[in-house]
């Protein structure tokens, strides 16, 4: 064999063993690795409530609010049919009262007000459309070929998000309150400092003596006055979100791919509570007693709350470590409840929309 046919020879084969290196390394799958994501997200359908859950006060004789006079282990009798009773005249030493300007010689004067106006349930305003960030890590677990040969890719993402929401309402509703007034007799005895709460069963051997009063009132009375209701109430929160779970993106074009994941998400919520509410009576306000009732409670509550998220993005290449990406998502938590002073507030985190944009980075 002649030396310029074997140099063609060895150029033929260093040629074919060049193309079919490049051929292996078109159909292998790319390096795996890792990306990070930063991303502004505007977040939908947040809610929140309010409730005057203050519970109602018992009808039952001898309870008022700013005390109470009741049967007592000296004083109840028992019958045959388990009706509990007392004798006329009779005296107590399960009683109470909270202020020392309902003490006036040998009076107590005890003070309930009942079918008082309130606005009730109220829904948060302002509050449905949220923004915030996300911070996203994701690890490439496998590589593989897809439509037209081209790279696809899944594994395991990690995110932390942030967002703020604030909501506030406000209401007013009238009606006609109740002053019930009752008047009870010492019987001589030094009260207690204000604040004082008798027990049932009495005094504890050892322990002080519980002083004793009429159980029967000495005169009662009841007078009505229109009112008027206000409530102005509001909540700001701020939502720490933590996301895991895994992710699969699969390539349109050579620049344009799909990214779908989805997984747990749990929400740590931030949320302080304020309330202003007022009550103003009229047309009998003197004899009434008072004038206005006027109340204001802050309250804040932090927790987690469990729940989980699925997205779609569309991701757009330009360079090969460098890439814009836009999608939304859907994200469902546990909602958060509380109250404080008988007024409360429900953040509403299920079905919660978002939409989102940014950066993504890969080495």
């Amino acid at each position: 064999m002649s030396s310029s046919i074997q140099r063609t020879a060895l150029l033929l084969l260093a040629t074919s063993a060049a193309l079919s290196a490049r051929a292996q390394d078109e159909d292998a799958p790319e390096p795996l690795g890792i990306r990070f994501r930063l991303a502004g997200r505007v977040q939908f359908n947040l809610k929140a409530s309010f409730t005057d859950a203050q519970v109602p006060l018992s009808g039952a004789a001898g309870q008022f609010a700013d005390g109470y006079v009741l049967l007592g282990s000296n004083t109840s009798t028992s019958t045959n049919a388990g009706v509990v009773t007392a004798n006329p005249g009779s005296t107590t030493w399960n009683w109470g009262y909270q202020r020392a300007d309902q003490v006036a010689g040998n009076d107590l004067t005890l003070t309930r007000f009942d079918q008082v106006p309130r606005v009730g349930a109220l829904d948060g305003s302002g509050g449905s459309t949220a923004y915030g960030g996300e911070l996203w890590a994701m690890y490439e677990l496998y590589s593989f070929r897809s439509f037209k040969k081209r790279t696809g890719h899944w594994g395991v993402e990690a995110g932390y998000g942030f967002t703020t929401f604030d909501a506030s309402a406000s209401g007013t509703v009238s009606g006609t309150a109740t002053r019930r007034q009752s008047v009870y007799s010492l019987g001589g005895i030094v009260p207690p400092s204000p604040g004082y709460q008798g027990g049932y069963f009495g005094p504890v051997p050892g322990g002080p003596v519980s002083p004793v009063i009429d159980l029967d009132p000495v005169r009662s009375s009841a007078v009505q006055a229109a009112g008027i209701n206000s409530l102005n109430a509001a909540v700001s929160t701020d939502l720490h979100s933590a996301k895991l779970g895994p992710w699969v993106e699969l390539p349109v074009t050579d620049r344009l791919t799909v990214g779908l994941g989805a997984g747990f998400c749990t929400i740590y919520a931030q949320a302080d509570l304020r309330f202003s509410e007022s009550t103003t009576f009229t047309g009998n306000p003197a004899e009434f007693g008072v004038a206005s009732q006027n109340l204001s409670v802050n309250a804040s509550r932090e927790d987690w709350r469990p729940g989980f998220y699925a997205r779609a993005l569309v991701d757009f290449a330009i360079t090969p470590s460098w890439s814009v990406f836009a999608g939304g998502d859907i994200q469902s938590n546990s909602d958060l409840n509380f109250s404080s002073q008988g007024r409360g507030a429900n953040i509403q985190l299920g079905s919660v929309f978002g939409a989102m944009a940014g950066v993504q980075f890969k080495f």
